[in-house]
């Protein structure tokens, strides 16, 4: 499996435990979770590290909160921490991912939205 597909993925079961409501063994790709170490490993550091992740995600919100922004937005910025912090993944290849899964799964101008998030993100955590 292709690291995108992983990456994929890893934002659905993000996605699905968004908010408590299902239990990570329920999750359509649980299977995948238990073979493919990536996804284990950064959905598993995700779950470890929910308040520090969502609070840098909130640091780089301006005139949002994290629960104002939309579930799909919210998800892919979970991933592209929990990557960035557990595999210490390219920077621009975390963001690349990032915006081409909010072009696929997210609104208009979701790429834009998650793009700068990331974007000041990086700029806050260089050096």
């Amino acid at each position: 499996m292709k690291r995108h597909e992983q990456r994929q993925k890893v934002f659905q079961l993000l996605f699905q435990i968004d908010k408590d409501l299902v239990e990570l063994n329920a999750c359509k790709f649980y299977d995948l979770y238990q073979r493919e170490m990536f996804i284990k490993a950064t959905v598993d550091y995700y779950i470890a590290n929910k308040e520090s992740i969502n609070e840098k995600i909130s640091e780089n919100l301006t005139g949002y909160t994290i629960e104002r922004i939309s579930k799909v937005e919210r998800n892919i910025l979970r991933l592209a921490l929990s990557e960035l912090q557990a595999h210490n993944s390219p920077v621009k290849v975390v963001i690349d991912e990032a915006v081409r899964l909010a072009k696929n799964y997210g609104d208009k101008d979701s790429h834009r939205f998650v793009n700068g998030v990331l974007k000041n993100f990086a700029v806050q955590n260089e050096g």
